[in-house]
């Protein structure tokens, strides 16, 4: 009888041992705890309260009460904004509050301290948690972290006015935005704090302002902004964008700006080209010799303060930029560039019902768009370096009687002769396509007009692009 006591005693110690650290007790249903049926109210305290279903055997259900009970703690934590938050500049921009919102309560959650465990519970089917957090240690704990936050911020904007004051714009910027990504998280706060060098300040609102400023003032000027080019050629001269600061306390006077993150890319066209360069001591961003690959007789180069590299990090935080919203005042400027296309002499071949066509509609709109994308024409096939040729015919195809529709098929071939050569490096067309409208053969005529435009515009065209003269 002993020996099997004892066998059971044992059986019973490793049963208590094999429990995991937090047990959950199960517990007829007219044990539930009053704060499960009916949500305490306790004054001096913000509670959270999180349940999660029991499945299995997994011990999950555990962290995905507390993780509920500490969700529902930070709701209850209000989001008071300070009469001196620089959110009151953007009361009207709705997104703005429902992304602060959003940071915020996520930034709550990951900084709250002092809360305790009141109470947990659970039975065969459920697993609740109950936390509370004084309402005293939190605002406690809260106006040290602020305080700290502000000298830490603090720090960074007098850097960045001693930058400003050596006209290093580009370090100013920089350390703005690291005074800012201190305060981020405490945008809804009092961020007043005293400045030696320019007393009582507001960090938010002076921050946003000082990096506004310094992009109003900031000017981008090409040494041309009209180039002309020859097809297929590089740009033989560089291209130099200036930037300078208007320093409206030293009467308006434009003092270079080095050290900027300028972008080149396209703004029209397709030359290969997307470059950041970095300006000198003299404010001078300088773009060496570009090929033009496109042969559209009209591009554009696009320069432009590159705010992403001077933001790093930051340019990845939609709060950030949502409130600076840069893309309303980056410094640019563009430089136009002129493509004198190959010089090319013109033939039509066009038949509308089996006669000459008098208008020639789709041979003088194809002549138009290419004397726009890709040559310069001449009456002179002698100094001319290709002859495009274009023959198109159109016919009367059936009459739909029931539907009043008459149907008209246009054929295009278009090709392009070198005029040394004499061969053809081009050819290109279509067959049949079909135009339809009612009333009268005339109509439909202008309908297949139109779609052989298209045609031509959309798929024709920009073959012709790739040609290698």
């Amino acid at each position: 009888m002993k020996k099997l006591l004892s066998i059971c005693f044992l059986i019973l110690i490793g049963m208590v041992s094999c429990r995991t650290p937090e047990t959950v007790v199960t517990e007829s249903e007219y044990s539930i705890p009053a704060w499960v049926t009916s949500r305490p109210v306790i004054t001096d305290y913000y509670i959270g309260i999180g349940m999660a279903k029991r499945n299995g055997m997994s011990d999950n259900y555990i962290s995905i009460a507390r993780n509920n009970a500490l969700n529902d703690l930070v709701s209850e934590i209000s989001i008071q904004v300070s009469g001196n938050s620089m959110l009151y500049q953007f009361e009207n921009r709705s997104e703005l509050k429902e992304e602060f919102r959003t940071y915020t309560n996520t930034s709550i959650k990951e900084n709250l301290e002092g809360y305790e465990l009141a109470a947990s519970w659970g039975n065969n089917y459920e697993y609740w948690v109950f936390y509370k957090l004084s309402k005293k240690a939190y605002n406690n704990i809260k106006a040290k972290k602020l305080e700290d936050i502000k000298k830490r911020a603090l720090g960074f904007y007098e850097n960045a006015q001693l930058y400003e004051e050596n006209a290093d714009y580009s370090n100013a910027i920089i350390s703005y935005l690291k005074a800012f990504d201190v305060i981020k998280k405490n945008l809804a706060d009092d961020l007043v704090i005293f400045s030696p060098t320019k007393g009582s300040i507001n960090l938010g609102t002076e921050i946003y302002n000082s990096v506004q400023e310094i992009m109003n003032n900031i000017q981008l000027k090409p040494n041309s902004d009209r180039i002309q080019v020859s097809l297929s050629t590089p740009i033989i001269n560089d291209i130099v964008v200036s930037a300078s600061y208007l320093n409206k306390s030293n009467g308006k006077i434009s003092v270079p700006v080095s050290n900027l993150p300028i972008r080149f890319s396209i703004a029209k066209g397709k030359i290969a080209l997307n470059e950041i360069l970095m300006t000198n001591t003299k404010g001078e961003a300088i773009l060496a010799a570009a090929k033009v690959s496109n042969k559209g007789k009209i591009q554009q180069i696009k320069a432009n303060l590159d705010v992403e590299t001077i933001m790093g990090d930051l340019a990845k935080d939609n709060l950030v930029k949502q409130i600076f919203a840069f893309e309303s005042n980056i410094p640019s400027c563009k430089i136009t560039v002129e493509v004198e296309g190959k010089k090319a002499f013109m033939l039509m071949d066009e038949f509308d019902f089996d006669s000459i066509s008098k208008r020639k509609t789709i041979g003088n709109a194809f002549k138009k768009e290419l004397s726009e994308k890709l040559f310069s024409f001449t009456d002179n096939r002698e100094k001319a370096d290709v002859t495009v040729k274009i023959a198109t015919r159109t016919t009367k195809g059936t009459y739909l009687e029931r539907n009043d529709l008459y149907i008209v098929y246009v054929d295009c071939e278009i090709s392009i002769i070198d005029n040394k050569t004499e061969a053809e490096i081009f050819n290109n067309g279509f067959t049949n396509l079909k135009g339809m409208q009612i009333r009268d053969y005339d109509n439909a005529l202008k309908d297949a007009q139109q779609k052989a435009l298209q045609k031509i515009s959309n798929e024709i065209i920009p073959e012709m692009n790739n040609i290698e003269f």
